[in-house]
């Protein structure tokens, strides 16, 4: 029996501190051999059935892409897919399949909770909607007016922090925005981990988004008296409408 598989994207926030006295290669150089190093982590330990994705292993690996480099602070974010039936009203379940973080009942809630995604539109509404939860199991359903938060429904599906898994009640989606600037079909869903070490379960395949994956470095200035940080970005950020 053929398995279709399921992917679970890995938005990573890699932070790397540097000896600039113990290099002649430039900031720039730097994040790119760490891009170079998280491409191969990618190639050669994901993408495939039954994958993890240890933290202490890929943070081990970014600290020896050069000897310059110090330590590195990486944070771990989920993402997946949905492609909704735009042709009437339709429940959906997305599958982290991983625990997401949530310490306590309510937390983040007035912040957008842990669930985020892009733009989407229901018919008959004008509005560009986006997902978050509330920190107590529920899944909701918001627009922004004027930058503020307005819920169109506080009860549009559930979320099961222990299992990663969101389901929505049925819902009438009539289009979805673009993702990272280009068209689409699809809606993106993110989602705070409980764990940075993610596990690829049953059919899942876990896979780095390196689009969407962040590579900032700075000089450390422990190592270097009066040194200054600076920030370099391999690549355009995806800002979601919460936080996650």
């Amino acid at each position: 029996m053929v398995v279709d598989p399921a992917i679970i994207n890995l938005i990573l926030n890699v932070n790397f501190k540097y000896n600039a006295s113990a290099t002649t290669q430039s900031e720039e150089s730097l994040a790119n051999l760490v891009n170079s190093t998280i491409t191969r982590f990618n190639e050669n330990y994901l993408k495939v059935f039954n994958s993890v994705f240890r933290h202490s292993q890929f943070t081990s690996l970014i600290d020896t892409t050069d000897s310059a480099i110090l330590n590195n602070i990486t944070t771990v974010s989920l993402s997946s897919l949905y492609t909704p039936n735009i042709l009437g009203s339709y429940s959906f379940t997305v599958n982290f399949g991983n625990a997401l973080y949530n310490p306590h009942s309510g937390h983040n809630a007035s912040g957008g909770g842990v669930i985020a995604s892009t733009g989407f539109y229901i018919s008959g509404n004008a509005n560009e909607m986006f997902f978050d939860d509330d920190g107590a199991g529920n899944l909701r359903i918001y627009y922004l007016d004027i930058g503020v938060r307005t819920y169109y429904n506080v009860e549009a599906g559930t979320v099961n922090y222990t299992t990663g898994l969101v389901s929505a009640n049925p819902l009438y989606i009539s289009s979805v925005s673009n993702i990272d600037g280009n068209a689409s079909t699809a809606i993106r869903m993110t989602a705070t981990p409980s764990s940075t070490d993610i596990v690829g379960r049953r059919n899942q395949i876990l896979e780095i988004d390196t689009l969407n994956t962040t590579i900032n470095g700075g000089q450390d200035t422990i190592a270097v008296s009066g040194s200054g940080v600076s920030t370099y970005n391999t690549t355009t950020s995806y800002v979601a409408p919460s936080s996650y």
